[in-house]
C-alpha cells in the first residue's frame, strides 16, 4: 500500500498523426510535434510541484513518449490547458506564416477570413485528451489500467467541411484560403475550387521551396503544419513563439529549442532528394521515382505493459534506461539511412540510396545489419544479462519496389511487426513490397539470424545463387509436392541447401515455445507459441498444424531469401 497518488496522462491520436506522412519530411514533423506536446505536460507537471516517474529525463525532448505518469496531484484542467495553449502556439506559428508571406496569388491580395474559424476548430479539437487519478492507495499498474478503460470511451469531436479532401489522407479539408466560406451548396462550382486551391499551392511552393511544398499537393491543415514545422524560417519563429509562451518562470526550454533547430537542419532540401516518393510529372522527377529500392523498418518492444505491470517500481528506471537507448539508436551513424525517431522501446527507420556519394544500397546490407540486431543494436553489445533490456524486441521490415506511396509503406511496415509479434515475439518479419501491391513475407527469431542461417545458404555450387532453392519451390509447388503437410519434401529442400542448420530446425525443442514464457529467459520458437497449434477445443498441440506451418516457413524462407540475398 501506498499512500501517494499517481496521475496518468495521454492524448491521441498518436499513430494516425504519424501514418498520414507522404513525405520522410512528414515523419520527422509529426514525431516532433508528439515529443513537444508530451515535453509541455510534463515540464508543467514538475513546475506544479509533481514528480515525472515516466517519461524519464523530461529534458531530453527526442523520443518523449505519449503515456506520461505523475507521482503528484497534476489536476486535470491545467493539463489539457496546457496541451490547447502548446498546440495553439503550434497552429497560430503556421497560419500567421502562411498569411504573412503569401499575400498575393495570381495579383489579387488574399482574404484570409474565411480559413480561420477551421483553423481555430483544429486548434481546439485536434487532440483526444485523457487523465485519470489514482486513490492513494492505488498503483501505478492501477492508475495505468483506468487510464485504458477510459480510453475506450473516447473523446472526440469532428470536424466538418465543404469541398474536396486532402489528397493524402482523404480525411479532412483542403487548406486554403476559402476554405470554410459560408455559401450555398447547391452553387458549389469544383472547377473553381480545383483552380483555387492549385493557385494557392503554387504560391506557397514558391515561398517555401518545391522539395518542401509540392505544387500538385492539397494538403490538410495538420498535414500542412507538420510539413512547415520542419521549414527554417517557420521554426525560427515558432522559437521565439516558445520563449514567449513557455520560457517564463525558469523554465528551461532549451531542449526544445535544440531538438527543432536539429531537425530544421537536418532537413536541408538537398538530404531529401534520395527520398522523396512522390510521384512528378517531369521526366527527371519519373526517372528519381524509379531509380532504386527503399527499406524501411519498425519496431516495439515485447509486453512493455506487463513489464511494468508485474514491476510498477521499476517505471522510472525503465522508462530512463529505454530513453537512453532511444537517444543512442537515434543518432546512431547508417551509412545508407537513418532512425526517424527511437521513442524508448519503440522505432522507425529507412534505409535509402546515397546518391551523393555515389553508392547504391542493396538489400543484402539491411539483411546483414538485422542479423546480429537484437546483440548489437538492442543489447549494445552487452553480453553481461543483468546490463541487457529487461524485454524482448519485435520488428517489421519491409523492402519495398519504387515508385510505391510512401503510406503504404508504412502501413506494411506495422503489418508486418504486427507479424512478427502474433508469430511469437523476439523476432523480425521480413516482407517484399511489390509495385501491384501483393507481398511476401518471412518471419524469424532473432537467435536463428544470429546463427547465421542467411549467410549459411549453399547452392549446388557451394555459392550464394538463391535462384537455385527459388526455381526448386516453384517447380514443387506447380507440381503440388507440398500439398497436405509436405514438411518431410520441405525439409529435404531445407537440408540441401541449408545442411549446418536442418538439426536446428528439426529440433521439436526449437519449433515452439511454452505460452506467455519469458523469452529474455529463453529461445522463442521458429513458429511461436504453442497456442497457436492447438487441436479445436483442446489444449494439445496438432503436429499436423506445425508440419503445414514448418512448410510454409521453408517455403518463405526461399521467396524472401531470393529476393534479399541474392547476389
Amino acid at each position: 500500500m501506498t499512500n501517494k497518488i499517481y496521475t496518468v496522462i495521454t492524448f491521441a491520436p498518436v499513430q494516425g498523426f504519424i501514418e498520414k506522412s507522404r513525405k520522410l519530411r512528414d515523419l520527422y514533423g509529426s514525431s516532433y510535434l508528439l515529443s513537444y506536446i508530451s515535453w509541455v505536460i510534463c515540464n508543467a507537471a514538475d513546475k506544479h510541484g509533481c514528480t515525472v516517474i515516466s517519461p524519464a529525463s523530461i529534458n531530453v525532448t527526442q523520443g518523449m513518449p505519449n503515456q506520461i505518469i505523475i507521482d503528484g496531484n497534476f489536476p486535470e484542467n491545467e493539463a489539457k490547458s496546457v496541451l490547447l495553449k502548446a498546440w495553439k502556439c503550434i497552429t497560430e506559428t503556421c497560419r500567421e506564416w502562411v498569411e504573412e508571406n503569401v499575400k498575393v496569388i495570381e495579383n489579387i491580395e488574399v482574404n484570409y477570413t474565411p480559413w480561420r474559424r477551421t483553423w481555430g476548430l483544429w486548434t481546439k479539437y485536434a487532440w483526444e485528451f485523457f487523465w485519470v487519478q489514482g486513490n492513494e492507495n492505488q498503483s501505478i499498474s492501477d492508475v495505468r489500467k483506468k487510464l485504458n478503460e477510459k480510453k475506450r470511451g473516447r473523446d472526440w469531436t469532428g470536424i466538418n467541411w465543404q469541398g474536396e479532401s486532402s489528397t493524402l489522407s482523404g480525411a479532412d479539408a483542403i487548406a486554403y484560403p476559402k476554405l470554410g466560406l459560408n455559401s450555398d451548396p447547391r452553387k458549389y462550382n469544383y472547377q473553381q475550387e480545383k483552380k483555387d486551391v492549385t493557385a494557392f499551392y503554387q504560391a506557397l511552393s514558391e515561398k517555401l521551396g518545391e522539395s518542401l511544398i509540392d505544387p500538385k499537393e492539397e494538403l490538410s491543415i495538420p498535414e500542412l503544419i507538420k510539413r512547415m514545422i520542419t521549414y527554417e524560417t517557420v521554426s525560427n519563429q515558432l522559437i521565439e513563439n516558445f520563449r514567449k509562451d513557455f520560457g517564463k518562470n525558469g523554465a528551461n526550454i532549451e531542449p526544445l529549442i535544440e531538438q527543432i533547430q536539429q531537425i530544421s537542419n537536418d532537413l536541408q532540401p538537398s538530404s531529401f532528394k534520395d527520398l522523396n516518393r512522390h510521384k512528378e510529372n517531369s521526366q527527371a522527377d519519373k526517372a528519381q521515382q524509379n531509380r532504386g529500392f527503399q527499406g524501411w523498418f519498425q519496431g516495439d518492444g515485447d509486453k512493455a505493459g506487463e513489464y511494468l505491470k508485474n514491476y510498477p517500481q521499476k517505471t522510472h528506471a525503465f522508462s530512463q534506461e529505454m530513453r537512453d537507448w532511444g537517444k543512442w539508436f537515434k543518432n546512431k551513424p547508417l551509412k545508407f539511412g537513418r532512425v526517424i525517431y527511437a521513442g524508448g522501446d519503440d522505432f522507425l527507420g529507412v534505409f535509402f540510396d546515397r546518391e551523393d556519394e555515389g553508392d547504391k544500397l542493396e538489400a543484402r546490407y539491411c539483411v546483414d545489419w538485422f542479423e546480429d540486431f537484437k546483440s548489437k543494436i538492442w543489447h549494445q553489445n552487452k553480453t553481461i544479462k543483468e546490463e541487457q533490456k529487461k524485454i524482448t524486441v519485435s520488428v517489421g521490415f519491409v523492402w519495398a519496389f519504387c515508385g510505391i506511396p510512401q503510406r503504404d509503406i508504412l502501413q506494411h511496415c506495422r503489418e508486418a511487426e504486427k507479424s512478427a509479434k502474433n508469430d511469437g515475439r523476439d523476432r523480425i518479419a521480413y516482407r517484399i513490397l511489390f509495385n501491384n501491391g501483393n507481398h511476401l513475407e518471412w518471419v524469424c527469431p532473432w537467435w536463428l539470424l544470429e546463427a547465421g542461417l542467411l549467410s549459411g545458404y549453399r547452392d549446388r555450387d557451394k555459392k550464394q545463387n538463391w535462384t537455385h532453392i527459388y526455381n526448386d519451390v516453384a517447380v514443387l509447388e506447380s507440381r503440388h509436392a507440398f500439398d497436405d503437410d509436405g514438411l518431410d519434401i520441405a525439409l529435404g529442400l531445407f537440408e540441401i541447401y541449408f545442411p549446418d542448420y536442418i538439426d536446428k530446425i528439426k529440433d521439436n525443442q526449437n519449433q515452439l515455445h511454452p505460452n506467455d514464457a519469458n523469452l529474455t529467459e529463453i529461445s522463442a520458437g521458429i513458429l511461436g507459441e504453442e497456442r497457436m497449434y492447438y487441436q479445436e477445443k483442446s489444449a494439445q498441440v496438432d503436429q499436423t498444424k506445425v508440419n503445414k506451418a514448418l512448410t510454409n516457413w521453408i517455403i518463405n524462407l526461399a521467396k524472401v531469401g531470393f529476393h534479399l540475398c541474392q547476389q
